[in-house]
């Protein structure tokens, strides 16, 4: 492909995707907030605003904020074995794909991006992964998924399957970085800007080239244009500015480009949740500036006097005094247009909370007077079933990643030996691996969200409890629902460490209490002692060598080395009986 359909196929991804883009921008200056939201929300004719005096509540940003908190998390991964293959060799290869692919999840750092990608996905609609190849502390690579901002992405033709097979990814990279990585095209790059750069009808097809003059990505907003375009025959690095193909990155994946696009599910277009809110928030933003005039209208309002003033001039203030003459009449006229604009405020709010599917119930209101636990429940059974259809477009997007991370590795480094190190089922271990061997071409993975997934944390703990207690869980299964249980296996080995050392103390206990001495003299140490019971215990509870009795120790006194008795030994022999015997 050269540079001139490289470039025609970038500007109709462009064009294909202007509607959309359009949208994007407001959804990105709504939810940054301050005077940016305020101009997307009510045009270019309110001026003058900064970030201290905007009064307006940006329910779009918490209501997202709340939202990102319960979806955005790391399904767990199941590495499932075939059923013709349930071996041991089989269950060992399962745990290592396992090990492996969670070396991949801490290395790209995986729990990172679901936080991000819990903010993207119901904002913009979509949230792309791409696939790259990095190295870790020691030098040896591994398949990464990196999370690329949705806002710059530029998807092509979904298709029935909903997966575009093409996608161009727009950046304004600084032109000393773009000159270190390309030094064979750094004249192109210092070179004035050829005029060649894409336009959406007014708009710039670059974001960094607009009013946001920057971003958390790039904070100056200055360099040059550049696109990344993905297809299945790899990745092009084409220079905007000058219209030259940088770098070719072939593909090596047999399965389609190196990108995965997790998309909101809508109904025949590409939509974000708060995508038909917007104007409702404009609504409620002018409302909110009408209620602040209009209160200081009622606070400030004018005063009517009808008669003659005998005091001069009418003064105002605190402790003011003036003298009328009889019969004048003094009215303030009275309106009640601000409480009509909170009602009217409220409503908006309820359109908002509605139209965005944010719960009141998520900043601690309780939305009926007398709430009961049964009615909280019922009104919180629509959101969980939206987290639930988050989790499914999340846990098949990681699916897919998985599947090209695993195929990256055995295509790339089949047949050589490499090593990597991570967190997997609550240890740590360091993994001496094969992609060809141990990754072949099985590239199907498991990801799967617990069943208390949405839930907060007191939510988790009565309900399961309640599923513990009637036998559908397990007490390890609990365990990984609960957040803050990092490592599940030391604790379970302190709960049995505990209920030993208890067992042990009642029975010290009930020795002590029917005459043991030994025992009591324990529960005294323990008393003077008490950070060193464990110590304690064990030298109580450890077995001793049995004492022998008098009569057994006089027998073995008297037995000789063998065993037998020995003859009763008298006073040693005299000079005569030495000679008599050694005559004899």
């Amino acid at each position: 492909m050269n540079a001139s359909e490289l470039q025609d196929k970038i500007t109709q991804l462009h064009y294909d995707n202007q509607d959309a883009y359009a949208t994007r921008g407001r959804i990105r200056s709504i939810m940054n907030g301050g005077p940016s939201g305020i101009l997307a929300l009510l045009g270019d004719q309110i001026k003058g605003f900064q970030d201290w005096q905007v009064p307006v509540p940006n329910l779009m940003s918490t209501g997202l904020e709340h939202l990102a908190q319960k979806i955005g998390r790391i399904p767990n991964l199941k590495i499932d074995i075939p059923n013709d293959r349930d071996s041991e060799r089989s269950k060992q290869k399962a745990e290592k794909m396992s090990r492996i692919i969670s070396a991949y999840d801490e290395n790209q750092r995986l729990d990172i991006q679901m936080p991000q990608v819990g903010r993207w996905l119901p904002g913009y609609g979509f949230a792309v992964w791409v696939i790259k190849e990095k190295k870790d502390a020691n030098g040896v690579p591994y398949p990464c998924a990196e999370l690329r901002d949705p806002y710059n992405c530029f998807p092509g033709y979904f298709g029935a399957d909903q997966q575009p097979k093409e996608m161009s990814i727009v950046r304004r990279v600084p032109k000393y970085a773009l000159a270190k990585v390309y030094p064979n095209f750094k004249k192109q790059i210092y070179d004035k800007d050829m005029g060649t750069g894409l336009s959406i009808g007014s708009g710039s097809a670059s974001p960094y080239t607009d009013s946001y003059a920057g971003s958390w990505a790039n904070s100056n907003g200055q360099g040059d244009l550049i696109s990344e375009y993905y297809c299945e025959e790899g990745t092009y690095v084409f220079h905007m500015s000058s219209g030259a193909i940088f770098d070719f990155i072939p593909n090596p994946l047999s399965s389609g480009p190196a990108f995965v696009v997790a998309k909101k599910f809508s109904f025949d277009q590409l939509q974000g949740q708060y995508d038909q809110i917007i104007g409702l928030m404009a609504a409620m933003a002018k409302i909110n500036v009408m209620s602040i005039i209009a209160m200081e209208d009622a606070v400030f309002t004018e005063t009517n006097i009808s008669g003659e003033l005998e005091s001069g001039q009418y003064r105002k203030g605190r402790f003011a005094v003036n003298y009328l003459a009889p019969g004048t009449q003094v009215s303030k006229p009275a309106s009640n247009v601000p409480y009509q604009i909170f009602q009217q405020i409220d409503r908006v709010e309820r359109q908002l909370r509605v139209g965005g599917a944010y719960p009141v119930t998520d900043d601690a209101q309780s939305p009926l007077s007398f709430a009961t636990g049964r009615g909280l429940e019922e009104l919180g059974a629509s959101m969980s079933l939206m987290i639930r259809e988050y989790h499914t477009i999340m846990s098949d997007a990681i699916e897919q990643t998985d599947a090209k991370r695993l195929e990256w590795d055995s295509a790339m480094y089949g047949g050589k030996s490499k090593q990597l190190s991570g967190y997997s089922n609550n240890k740590f271990f360091s993994e001496k691996y094969d992609p060809e061997k141990d990754i072949g071409f099985n590239y199907k993975t498991r990801r799967v969200y617990g069943a208390m997934a949405g839930y907060d944390e007191p939510q988790k703990i009565v309900t399961g409890l309640q599923l513990l207690q009637a036998g559908i869980i397990d007490t390890e299964t609990l365990q990984e629902n609960m957040d803050g249980l990092d490592n599940i296996v030391r604790v379970n080995e302190r709960i049995t460490r505990e209920k030993a050392d208890k067992v042990l103390f009642d029975t010290l206990l009930a020795q002590s209490q029917q005459g043991d001495q030994r025992a009591t003299m324990a529960i005294v140490e323990i008393r003077k002692n008490p950070g060193d019971v464990e110590n304690i215990l064990d030298k109580f509870f450890t077995p001793q060598e049995p004492q022998m009795t008098e009569e057994e120790v006089s027998f073995v006194e008297e037995a000789g080395p063998g065993g037998q008795s020995l003859p009763p030994q008298g006073p040693p022999p005299g000079i005569a009986q030495m000679l008599q015997g050694m005559g004899g």
